[in-house]
């Protein structure tokens, strides 16, 4: 059976978080992954992770944002992103691949220099680590929907743009007012 790989794991939180914390936080927080997907299966996990770790965040965010828009906008991602979730789920299930809903550490420590931040600070913080995240994510998947190997996966990325777009238009645009 195969497994999801460290770097699938890894990858998740770096889509959406780059706090601007303390200078030791923001050490935490700026690591960078330094490999990207090569093969269909670790696209999957990576996405898969990505899409665990924004229900995660944005369930945290749309409880604890000072800003209603900020928590509405969270509130969305958990929905959209749930949905996402599911969906790269079932195609993991159908590849065999395990499945760890979890942060790992590297995740765990970004999600907790973000709770560390309060207030106004909390969610600029946030608004532009989404705009950031769907920025790549946009990127990662116009590749994958074109150069994954497996047709389903292809055209589920496909699938996912629209949303991903929408997602980054609404982030733009929230971020600016804060």
């Amino acid at each position: 059976m195969k497994t999801f790989t460290r770097f699938g794991l890894t990858a998740a939180l770096v889509l959406f978080l780059g706090l601007s914390a303390g200078a030791e936080d923001r050490k935490v927080i700026e690591k960078k992954d330094a490999k990207e997907p090569t093969t269909d299966q670790e696209f999957l996990t990576h996405a898969l992770a990505c899409n665990i770790a924004e229900v995660k965040m944005g369930e945290y965010v749309a409880k604890n944002a000072a800003n209603p828009d900020v928590r509405k906008f969270a509130q969305h991602m958990v929905d959209d992103h749930g949905k996402a979730r599911d969906k790269l789920l079932n195609m993991a299930r159908d590849w065999k691949l395990g499945v760890f809903e979890g942060l790992d550490k590297e995740k765990q420590d970004r999600f907790d220099a973000l709770k560390k931040l309060k207030g106004s600070d909390f969610d600029r913080e946030y608004m532009r680590m989404m705009v950031e995240g769907h920025e790549k994510a946009l990127r990662e998947l116009e590749k994958w929907s074109t150069n994954a190997k497996d047709e389903k996966l292809r055209t589920l990325t496909r699938e996912m743009i629209p949303t991903v777009r929408d997602h980054l238009e609404q982030a733009r645009k929230l971020h600016k007012t804060l």
